[in-house]
């Protein structure tokens, strides 16, 4: 019996977004990857959205292990939305979900069809302006790190408390000269934004701020994950202060007309007008001529 087909929706922390034909079921490209009913192999046919590491993989086969529910068969052409799981001699991925590649499910995902990394850019952008809570156009002025980091750092260098774990992010703050607010109430010449210096693992894909840096700041009251508490600095950052943690948080001032558009539907208070019943309004309603009959 052929396996019946279920598209589900897209998944916005998909990174390698791509068209592709499923080549076999049941079956891997890799050693490491043991064929099961949830792994198949599929032809790239065309990248969406990647990431600059796996743009070039238009024309290869790799190995898609299937989430939960979803079911393809040989032959069909798909949209998947992945996640990276292994890089070796061959590629595999995790599927996050997968759609019918119609022309406009094609259109939707490759924003810049020629430029599967912008367009990963310009998605991250759309959804980091969304969830922003202030907007702004500047150029950093100056970096430093803020007093309470320093004392946390000389503190456990000097015995007095827990050891800095190798996972700490290294706070730092890019003070920012504003040119102009696109989101958000406050309406500051400056605003001072934290982010992480450190380049571990946990932190070496958020936005590292320098003098001069000009752009697009798009900036979080509260980005701090919980079980991220344990990070010896971590008690001097305030819920009230901005954070930078996602790389879609700094952005070229080419992606501000997105951006802006982004910004503006999520907009607290933003409601589409109802549309107007038909019929005639109650100052004209059955309204009788003078002198009537």
């Amino acid at each position: 019996m052929t396996p019946a087909f279920r598209s589900r929706a897209p998944a916005p922390q998909a990174r390698f977004v791509f068209q592709g034909t499923v080549k076999n079921v049941r079956a891997t490209t890799l050693k490491s990857v043991p064929a099961t009913a949830r792994t198949i192999v599929a032809r790239v046919d065309r990248v969406l959205q990647s990431p600059e590491t796996l743009s070039g993989y238009a024309g290869h086969d790799v190995t898609v292990q299937l989430g939960p529910g979803e079911r393809v068969r040989s032959g069909q052409t798909l949209v998947f939305h992945t996640t990276g799981w292994i890089f070796a001699d061959s590629l595999a991925v995790q599927s996050l979900g997968h759609e019918e590649a119609t022309t406009s499910k094609v259109a939707a995902a490759a924003v810049r069809p020629e430029d599967p990394v912008g367009t990963l850019h310009a998605r991250d952008a759309m959804t980091q302006a969304s969830r922003a809570d202030l907007i702004v156009t500047g150029r950093v002025s100056s970096v430093r790190v803020p007093p309470a980091e320093v004392q946390a750092r000389a503190m456990a260098t000097g015995g007095t408390t827990e050891r800095i774990s190798e996972h700490a992010p290294m706070w730092q703050e890019a003070v920012i000269n504003v040119d102009e607010t696109h989101k958000g109430r406050e309406r500051r010449k400056q605003v001072v934004v934290r982010f992480p210096s450190s380049t571990d693992v946990r932190w070496y894909h958020a936005p590292k701020f320098h003098a001069g840096q000009e752009g697009v700041f798009l900036l979080h009251k509260q980005q701090i994950p919980a079980t991220r508490a344990k990070a010896a600095s971590l008690p001097s950052l305030k819920a009230e202060q901005y954070t930078a943690l996602h790389p879609g948080d700094f952005q070229p001032l080419d992606q501000l007309p997105q951006i802006r558009l982004a910004a503006s539907a999520s907009a607290p208070g933003r409601r589409t007008p109802a549309p107007r019943k038909a019929g005639p309004t109650p100052s004209r309603a059955r309204r009788r001529p003078r002198g009537g009959r």
